[in-house]
Protein backbone atom coordinates (compact mmCIF):
# COMPACT_ATOMS: atom_id res chain seq x y z
CA UNK A 1 0.00 0.00 0.00
CA UNK A 2 1.77 3.45 -0.82
CA UNK A 3 2.01 5.78 1.45
CA UNK A 4 -1.00 8.35 1.27
CA UNK A 5 0.30 12.03 0.85
CA UNK A 6 -2.58 14.36 2.89
CA UNK A 7 -0.53 17.43 2.69
CA UNK A 8 2.94 18.81 1.78
CA UNK A 9 4.37 22.26 1.01
CA UNK A 10 7.62 21.48 0.90
CA UNK A 11 7.90 18.00 -0.92
CA UNK A 12 6.06 15.33 -2.87
CA UNK A 13 6.96 11.81 -2.29
CA UNK A 14 4.83 8.89 -3.22
CA UNK A 15 6.16 5.97 -0.72
CA UNK A 16 7.32 5.75 2.36
CA UNK A 17 10.69 4.65 0.64
CA UNK A 18 10.94 8.21 -0.52
CA UNK A 19 9.27 9.98 2.43
CA UNK A 20 12.00 12.43 3.90
CA UNK A 21 14.76 10.93 1.65
CA UNK A 22 15.52 14.35 0.39
CA UNK A 23 14.70 17.32 3.19
CA UNK A 24 15.85 20.88 2.62
CA UNK A 25 16.61 22.58 5.59
CA UNK A 26 17.06 26.80 6.00
CA UNK A 27 20.53 28.21 6.44
CA UNK A 28 21.36 27.69 10.01
CA UNK A 29 22.07 30.45 12.20
CA UNK A 30 25.59 31.63 12.62
CA UNK A 31 25.17 31.19 16.37
CA UNK A 32 23.89 27.56 16.95
CA UNK A 33 22.84 24.96 14.62
CA UNK A 34 19.34 24.61 13.55
CA UNK A 35 17.72 22.29 15.11
CA UNK A 36 15.02 19.78 14.26
CA UNK A 37 12.73 17.74 17.03
CA UNK A 38 11.49 14.10 15.85
CA UNK A 39 9.29 12.44 18.53
CA UNK A 40 6.63 9.77 18.23
CA UNK A 41 3.74 9.96 20.40
CA UNK A 42 0.37 7.40 21.08
CA UNK A 43 -2.71 9.97 20.09
CA UNK A 44 -3.23 11.17 23.59
CA UNK A 45 0.53 12.28 23.81
CA UNK A 46 2.60 9.54 25.60
CA UNK A 47 6.01 8.82 24.38
CA UNK A 48 6.15 5.60 26.13
CA UNK A 49 3.82 2.29 26.28
CA UNK A 50 5.79 0.72 28.98
CA UNK A 51 6.91 2.36 32.39
CA UNK A 52 7.03 5.86 33.50
CA UNK A 53 10.82 5.73 32.74
CA UNK A 54 11.24 2.83 29.89
CA UNK A 55 12.04 3.55 26.06
CA UNK A 56 10.35 4.63 22.98
CA UNK A 57 9.87 1.12 21.86
CA UNK A 58 6.55 -0.07 20.98
CA UNK A 59 5.17 3.59 20.22
CA UNK A 60 5.51 3.86 16.44
CA UNK A 61 5.73 1.45 14.13
CA UNK A 62 8.00 -0.09 11.19
CA UNK A 63 7.56 3.18 9.05
CA UNK A 64 8.44 5.40 12.12
CA UNK A 65 11.21 3.52 12.54
CA UNK A 66 12.67 4.10 9.00
CA UNK A 67 11.91 7.42 9.37
CA UNK A 68 13.62 7.58 12.39
CA UNK A 69 17.11 6.15 10.81
CA UNK A 70 16.37 8.43 7.84
CA UNK A 71 16.10 11.63 9.52
CA UNK A 72 19.30 11.04 11.92
CA UNK A 73 20.80 10.72 8.22
CA UNK A 74 20.07 14.24 7.36
CA UNK A 75 22.05 15.29 10.76
CA UNK A 76 25.28 16.64 11.35
CA UNK A 77 25.02 15.38 14.85
CA UNK A 78 22.11 14.14 17.15
CA UNK A 79 21.39 14.93 21.27
CA UNK A 80 19.25 13.50 23.37
CA UNK A 81 18.49 14.10 27.12
CA UNK A 82 20.00 12.08 29.94
CA UNK A 83 16.68 10.28 30.52
CA UNK A 84 16.76 9.01 27.07
CA UNK A 85 19.80 7.63 27.72
CA UNK A 86 19.09 5.77 30.82
CA UNK A 87 15.81 4.30 29.71
CA UNK A 88 17.60 1.93 27.28
CA UNK A 89 20.27 0.99 24.84
CA UNK A 90 20.75 3.99 22.71
CA UNK A 91 22.28 3.11 18.92
CA UNK A 92 23.49 5.50 16.23
CA UNK A 93 25.07 4.98 13.46
CA UNK A 94 29.33 5.08 13.91
CA UNK A 95 30.23 8.06 12.08
CA UNK A 96 26.99 9.94 13.53
CA UNK A 97 28.74 12.36 16.45
CA UNK A 98 26.52 12.53 19.42
CA UNK A 99 25.51 14.70 22.64
CA UNK A 100 23.58 13.83 25.91
CA UNK A 101 22.74 16.30 28.12
CA UNK A 102 22.90 16.07 31.71
CA UNK A 103 22.53 17.93 35.05
CA UNK A 104 24.41 15.20 37.78
CA UNK A 105 26.41 13.18 35.60
CA UNK A 106 24.31 9.91 35.95
CA UNK A 107 24.72 8.21 32.76
CA UNK A 108 25.14 4.69 31.93
CA UNK A 109 28.84 4.72 30.64
CA UNK A 110 28.01 0.92 29.87
CA UNK A 111 25.41 2.02 27.12
CA UNK A 112 26.17 1.73 23.52
CA UNK A 113 25.97 5.36 23.17
CA UNK A 114 29.20 5.24 24.43
CA UNK A 115 31.06 2.84 21.73
CA UNK A 116 32.71 5.56 19.61
CA UNK A 117 35.68 7.10 20.61
CA UNK A 118 35.62 10.37 23.00
CA UNK A 119 35.83 12.56 19.77
CA UNK A 120 32.60 11.73 18.72
CA UNK A 121 30.85 11.20 21.79
CA UNK A 122 29.99 14.50 23.46
CA UNK A 123 28.67 15.28 27.29
CA UNK A 124 26.99 18.64 27.98
CA UNK A 125 26.98 19.65 31.76
CA UNK A 126 26.85 22.48 34.16
CA UNK A 127 30.38 23.54 35.71
CA UNK A 128 28.86 22.50 39.62
CA UNK A 129 29.67 18.74 38.34
CA UNK A 130 31.84 17.45 41.12
CA UNK A 131 35.54 16.70 39.70
CA UNK A 132 34.88 12.74 39.98
CA UNK A 133 31.86 12.61 37.60
CA UNK A 134 34.04 15.22 35.03
CA UNK A 135 36.74 12.16 35.14
CA UNK A 136 34.28 9.63 34.94
CA UNK A 137 32.75 11.41 31.80
CA UNK A 138 36.28 12.45 30.25
CA UNK A 139 36.62 8.76 30.06
CA UNK A 140 34.61 7.83 27.46
CA UNK A 141 33.57 11.55 25.90
CA UNK A 142 34.36 14.96 25.46
CA UNK A 143 32.61 16.82 28.31
CA UNK A 144 31.28 20.33 27.46
CA UNK A 145 31.03 22.90 30.65
CA UNK A 146 28.26 24.68 30.15
CA UNK A 147 26.39 27.13 32.23
CA UNK A 148 26.85 26.91 36.39
CA UNK A 149 24.15 25.19 38.42
CA UNK A 150 22.13 23.86 34.96
CA UNK A 151 23.54 22.99 31.27
CA UNK A 152 23.33 26.47 29.45
CA UNK A 153 22.15 24.79 26.24
CA UNK A 154 22.55 28.07 24.15
CA UNK A 155 26.42 27.75 24.98
CA UNK A 156 26.70 24.66 24.09
CA UNK A 157 24.96 25.23 20.97
CA UNK A 158 26.99 28.07 20.21
CA UNK A 159 30.65 25.74 21.04
CA UNK A 160 28.52 23.13 19.09
CA UNK A 161 28.51 25.47 15.47
CA UNK A 162 32.32 27.02 16.20
CA UNK A 163 33.97 24.19 17.30
CA UNK A 164 32.51 20.95 15.86
CA UNK A 165 31.24 22.70 12.80
CA UNK A 166 27.90 21.28 13.48
CA UNK A 167 24.91 23.16 11.18
CA UNK A 168 22.16 20.62 11.52
CA UNK A 169 21.19 18.79 14.99
CA UNK A 170 18.90 16.76 15.43
CA UNK A 171 17.01 16.22 18.83
CA UNK A 172 15.37 12.50 19.56
CA UNK A 173 13.97 13.76 23.01
CA UNK A 174 13.31 13.77 25.64
CA UNK A 175 10.70 15.29 27.38
CA UNK A 176 12.86 17.44 29.51
CA UNK A 177 14.86 17.96 26.77
CA UNK A 178 12.04 19.22 24.32
CA UNK A 179 10.92 21.64 26.98
CA UNK A 180 13.97 23.00 27.34
CA UNK A 181 14.65 23.67 23.75
CA UNK A 182 11.35 25.62 23.04
CA UNK A 183 11.64 27.25 26.37
CA UNK A 184 14.58 28.68 24.98
CA UNK A 185 13.97 29.67 21.80
CA UNK A 186 16.39 26.37 20.58
CA UNK A 187 13.60 24.30 18.25
CA UNK A 188 13.41 25.35 14.80
CA UNK A 189 11.44 22.23 13.83
CA UNK A 190 8.92 19.22 14.90
CA UNK A 191 8.81 15.69 13.56
CA UNK A 192 5.50 13.42 14.96
CA UNK A 193 4.85 10.54 14.68
CA UNK A 194 1.04 10.14 15.90
CA UNK A 195 0.62 6.05 16.60
CA UNK A 196 -2.51 4.86 16.31
CA UNK A 197 -2.81 4.09 19.92
CA UNK A 198 -3.94 5.43 23.35
CA UNK A 199 -2.33 4.78 26.80
CA UNK A 200 -3.72 7.13 29.52
CA UNK A 201 -1.67 7.97 32.71
CA UNK A 202 -1.09 11.26 33.95
CA UNK A 203 2.44 9.14 35.43
CA UNK A 204 3.37 8.59 32.33
CA UNK A 205 5.82 11.60 29.97
CA UNK A 206 4.70 13.40 27.02
CA UNK A 207 6.83 14.95 23.74
CA UNK A 208 7.36 18.15 25.27
CA UNK A 209 7.18 17.67 29.69
CA UNK A 210 9.13 19.95 31.64
CA UNK A 211 7.82 23.25 33.57
CA UNK A 212 6.38 24.56 29.95
CA UNK A 213 5.28 27.78 29.30
CA UNK A 214 2.82 29.80 31.92
CA UNK A 215 -0.80 30.36 31.54
CA UNK A 216 -1.25 33.17 29.43
CA UNK A 217 1.88 31.97 26.61
CA UNK A 218 1.77 29.04 24.08
CA UNK A 219 3.84 28.20 21.40
CA UNK A 220 2.49 28.00 17.80
CA UNK A 221 3.42 25.70 15.41
CA UNK A 222 3.07 25.93 11.44
CA UNK A 223 2.51 23.08 9.60
CA UNK A 224 4.50 21.28 6.76
CA UNK A 225 3.60 18.32 5.60
CA UNK A 226 1.22 15.54 6.88
CA UNK A 227 1.80 11.80 5.53
CA UNK A 228 -0.59 8.72 6.34
CA UNK A 229 0.67 5.00 6.55
CA UNK A 230 -2.07 2.98 7.48
CA UNK A 231 -3.51 4.64 11.15
CA UNK A 232 -0.32 6.18 11.53
CA UNK A 233 0.29 9.76 11.10
CA UNK A 234 3.76 11.51 10.38
CA UNK A 235 3.27 15.21 10.93
CA UNK A 236 5.88 18.12 10.67
CA UNK A 237 5.64 21.59 12.04
CA UNK A 238 8.29 24.59 11.50
CA UNK A 239 7.79 26.36 15.26
CA UNK A 240 7.86 29.52 15.97
CA UNK A 241 10.34 30.91 18.38
CA UNK A 242 9.91 32.44 22.15
CA UNK A 243 10.33 35.99 21.89
CA UNK A 244 13.50 37.15 23.66
CA UNK A 245 11.86 39.55 26.04
CA UNK A 246 9.88 36.71 27.53
CA UNK A 247 12.55 34.77 27.66
CA UNK A 248 14.59 37.19 29.36
CA UNK A 249 11.89 37.54 31.95
CA UNK A 250 11.27 33.91 33.17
Amino acid sequence: MPLERLLDLTESPVSPDQLYQHIVFPAPPEHRPYVYINMASTLDGKIVVGKPHGSAVGVGGPTDQQLFRRLQRTADAVIIGGGTLRAGPVIYPPNLPRYVVTRTGDLPLENRFFETTPEQTFVIAPKKLPADAQARLRSVATLLLCGEEEADLAEAFWRMRQEQKVRYLLCEGGGLLNDALLREGLADELFLTLAPKLKGGAHLPTSVGGIGFPPDFYLRAHLLSVYRDGDELYLRYRLEHTPVSWRAVE
